[in-house]
């Protein structure tokens, strides 16, 4: 019989890529889909020692002893929802509920022609949006003044321009306004740049047979830039560089296949 040679897989990954982060007490808190991921890349780094004959005039290779394995990855992800900015930022995620509560005296110092964000305090740096009702009056609230001619009003973002040349001159004045009821979420930085988690891919493959990722502690720290105003003809995307860690009970990656009946 002719000898049966080994038939070529050819693969093209595709799939979905889920990250199960880890709580401060380093517990798996559950799966969640990245979304879109364009690149999630592997590369082994070894360090090995090598050992030269000293018997013969060509010191030749007689011995090597790989002493470390370092694996990473790079993931790239162009799904811009706020779990994403989330990851990237490093940051704690909290919901901020606005209450419909009428503000009628918000005493600010202003300068003719500049903006200001209505609501803005030290526990509430984004200030409020979303608004309904704006005036402005003098310092003591005897003289309202008026909307297109001594200042410009944009509800959605909750600011207001003091127009130069009205009748609102440099010095202190009151808001009023009316924000409208309901909640957003609100990231914030702190000390964090990177966090764990497990990282798992659902493989749906153009090409070649479906073999699943599963690496059960991973270290993310995100890298690169983020553009925030361009005028690029592109999408965002962002990159997270992944230290894949070795377990106290479990190995660093595992890759199964599907079982077939």
């Amino acid at each position: 019989m002719p000898i049966s040679h080994t038939k070529t897989e050819l693969s093209a990954p595709r799939g979905r890529l889920r990250l199960d982060i880890m709580n401060a007490l380093e517990e798996l808190t559950g799966e969640e889909e990245m979304g879109n991921c364009p690149a999630f890349v592997l590369t082994i780094d070894s360090e090995k020692a090598e050992e030269f004959s000293a018997e013969s005039a060509a010191s030749e290779l007689i011995g090597t002893l790989t002493g470390k394995v370092k694996r990473t990855a790079k993931i790239t992800c162009n799904n811009m929802s706020m779990a994403t900015y989330q990851r990237f930022l490093a940051a704690t995620s909290e919901v901020v509920v606005q209450a419909a509560v009428a503000v009628t005296a918000e005493l600010r110092t202003v300068v003719p022609g500049k903006i200001y964000q209505l609501g803005q305090t030290a526990a509430n740096p984004i200030g409020v949006r979303n608004v309904t009702a704006v005036t402005v009056k003098s310092e003591d609230g005897t003289t309202p003044y008026v909307a297109g001619e001594d200042f410009n009003v944009d509800p959605e973002t909750g600011a207001v321009q003091i127009i130069a040349g009205g009748g609102i001159a440099a010095g202190v004045v009151q808001f009023g306004y009316t924000p409208v009821a309901g909640s957003y979420t609100r990231l914030k930085t702190g000390g964090n740049t990177s966090f764990l988690s497990a990282i798992r891919v659902v493989a749906d493959n153009a090409a070649g047979s479906n073999k699943d990722w599963y690496m059960p502690r991973c270290s993310l720290t995100p890298s690169g830039d983020l553009p925030i105003v361009s005028n690029e003809v592109e999408f965002v995307k962002v990159e997270f560089d992944v230290d894949v860690l070795k377990s106290a009970n479990a190995e660093a990656v595992y890759v199964g296949g599907r079982p077939v009946a």
